[in-house]
């Protein structure tokens, strides 16, 4: 009986490990709405320049890729590069996502999806849109931002096209 028992705990184990992700889910449904919160502080801090909410969102260990040909970047120059928007004169717009599905891995979320974002700059008002790859894992009850992937599809200057 006992190596009846372990061959059975043996293919219990194979077959959590061959067990797919959850399925994409459509939009936000069953998403945690304090994650979509995290998201959309994270955003909106780093347009604002605000680097002290934006350092309480993006861990020590932070990597993201943005959507224009800059190297991978580290948190504090993920924080330096906000800095420098908003320095620069930049301001948000207008911030929607038009598309998204999450994945859900136990405590880590990938969210894949769209945005779009209207800026305005001292050169004038532009339209960024692109797709996005974002990484949320809880930790310690909250949501933590520790990577992103941005590209954009072009800039488009003026108003926003609906």
């Amino acid at each position: 009986m006992p190596r009846l028992l372990r061959l059975l705990v043996r293919l219990s184990v194979i077959a959590a490990c061959l067990t797919p992700p959850a399925p994409l889910l459509a939009q936000t449904d069953g998403v945690d709405p304090a994650l979509l919160a995290t998201r959309e502080a994270a955003w909106r801090a780093w347009f604002a320049g605000d680097t002290a909410t934006l350092a309480t969102i993006l861990p020590s260990d932070f990597v993201g890729i943005a959507w224009s040909e800059s190297p991978l970047a580290t948190r504090d120059e993920t924080l330096a590069a906000a800095t420098a928007f908003r320095e620069s004169g930049g301001r948000l717009v207008r911030l929607v996502f038009p598309e998204t599905r999450a994945q859900r891995f136990g405590d880590a979320v990938v969210l894949y999806g769209r945005f779009e974002v209207v800026l305005a700059t001292p050169a004038g008002e532009q339209t960024v849109r692109g797709r996005l790859t974002e990484t949320f894992v809880k930790r310690d009850g909250r949501w933590w931002h520790p990577a992103w992937h941005l590209d954009a599809g072009g800039v488009t200057p003026g108003p926003p096209r609906p």
